[in-house]
């Protein structure tokens, strides 16, 4: 190969037009925002091809197929994300709290019941990774 190919490959890369990211799947409908008091949102949540997606910084840090969850996932973002002097509020969609709503009904709890229960679990996980190994 010879040293101009490199240099011709690359010039005729330039000229041709940038391809655009194709996404695999349909388009991410969102259903949440965590936003603060002076209307900049952190992040939220969508439904995308049966999952619910959390959104971070522009990036999907968390799948679920568990609309509770996801609730569950950003009211615990809100609480981390917040700080002094700054509040941070998660406003869901009729449908995201139907979904959950339903999914707490199946397990025999109001909504606030079972965000609770998913709250607890998820301390006491974290309290066990805390944890020294030779106490498991």
């Amino acid at each position: 190969m010879s040293k101009q190919s490199k240099a011709k490959r690359d010039a005729r890369k330039k000229k041709e037009p940038a391809r655009p990211i194709r996404r695999l799947g349909s388009t991410l409908r969102p259903h949440a925002r965590l936003v603060d008091a002076a209307g900049e949102v952190f992040g939220g949540a969508g439904f995308r091809d049966g999952e619910w997606l959390m959104v971070l910084a522009g990036q999907v840090v968390a799948r679920t197929e568990s609309a509770a969850m996801m609730i569950a996932m950003l009211r615990h973002a809100a609480t981390v994300l917040e700080a002094p002097g700054r509040t941070i509020a998660l406003n869901c969609s009729p449908t995201l709290e139907g979904a959950a709503a339903s999914e707490a009904l199946g397990e025999g709890r109001t909504l606030d019941e079972y965000l609770a229960f998913l709250e607890a679990e998820r301390a006491e996980r974290a309290t066990r990774a805390q944890a020294p190994a030779a106490l498991h």
